[in-house]
């Protein structure tokens, strides 16, 4: 997909159990990433992300 960013209004999506990001151009994350409590999977692999926001430390249903 190339994406270099994601929306802030992500965090809206409190539903969302499976997030798959890999091969992008993700630089940073926003930090209402942290708001995604149901969680259970997030996958960033291959993007240029060189630290993650400290609420990521939120996700507690976060398994993979």
């Amino acid at each position: 997909n190339k994406l270099t960013q994601l929306p802030q209004e992500i965090g809206n999506l409190s539903n969302l159990t499976t997030l798959d990001l890999t091969l992008n151009q993700l630089i940073t994350l926003p930090k209402e990433i942290g708001n995604l409590s149901n969680l259970t999977a997030l996958q960033l692999c291959k993007n240029k992300l060189t630290q993650l926001p400290q609420e990521i430390g939120n996700l507690s249903n976060l398994t993979t």
